[in-house]
């Protein structure tokens, strides 16, 4: 494991302070990549694009794993078992397969169901040109892909919480909504932040389903910070220095990002 990951790790930032191209030993150049990206514009657009990405699809998540977990808790072993099979077969699909049919659904050439679906009411969104609908597109199959493992574990966590606390709050006269916010979500919130922490690290390392479902991600605006790299780094001018100084700034921002919930994680271990 150290050789497969803090290898390549050492050698990206070594490579951030070169100009790397293939073939060619570097030559150090000292933090010229680094400002060459945060100068660059195309950057930024990435960046702000991951992360409203990230934050729509975590809460989307969150919010419909939750929903889900509520109703399953609410059904007979068997049936409960039975649904999350079906709902896991998004998940264990490979994302290149999962994004290339998922997109078959919202283009008319390939049938379109949801578009015959909503012809009825007037709705006829470009999904794939339009930057709004494409975004809209990608969190929605973030949410559709991976919704079942924050189901999975928002199962087991409501599975968890002592009957007895929700009891007493229903004698006590608190309705459904109450009872959720001060005895269901307090009680589960651990469960709920390591949902949080993995969805925002695969948020800002998604790429399959941008190349399979938004092609033209450059031109859409849903060039996510990973595509961005691989454009940098085997597209278009293959600067393998530049690209590992944009991978270096992503792993920092990522980390920026996860310390709440990597604190939070740390004192339910301490205090557990």
């Amino acid at each position: 494991m150290s050789l497969l990951m803090i290898g390549p790790l050492v050698i990206t930032l070594v490579n951030s302070f070169q100009t790397v191209s293939y073939g060619v030993p570097g030559q150090f150049i000292g933090f010229t990549n680094y400002l060459s990206t945060l100068g660059d514009q195309r950057f930024w657009s990435a960046a702000g694009f991951t992360v409203v990405y990230t934050v729509a699809m975590t809460a989307g998540k969150i919010v419909g794993g939750y929903a889900l977990g509520l109703m399953l808790n609410a059904v007979r072993a068997k049936a409960r078992s039975f649904f999350l099979g079906l709902l896991l077969v998004p998940y264990v699909v490979p994302t290149v397969i999962g994004a290339l049919v998922f997109s078959w659904l919202f283009n008319s050439t390939f049938g379109g169901l949801v578009n015959v679906l909503l012809q009825p009411l007037g709705i006829a969104p470009d999904w794939f040109t339009d930057p709004a609908a494409a975004k809209g597109l990608l969190v929605f199959h973030s949410i559709w892909h991976e919704s079942a493992f924050g189901v999975l574990v928002l199962v087991a966590a409501l599975q968890s919480v002592p009957r007895e606390r929700i009891e007493a709050a229903a004698l006590d006269g608190a309705g459904w909504w109450q009872t959720q916010w001060q005895i269901v979500i307090p009680s589960i919130k651990g469960f709920i932040g390591f949902i949080a922490l993995i969805s925002i690290m695969d948020g800002f390392r998604v790429f399959d389903s941008v190349r399979m479902i938004t092609p033209a991600a450059a031109s859409v605006g849903t060039e996510s910070l990973m595509t961005y790299v691989y454009n940098v780094a085997l597209g278009e001018t293959q600067q393998l220095g530049l690209a590992s100084a944009i991978n270096v700034i992503t792993i920092l921002a990522i980390l920026v990002c996860l310390i709440p919930f990597i604190r939070q994680t740390w004192r339910e271990i301490k205090t557990a």
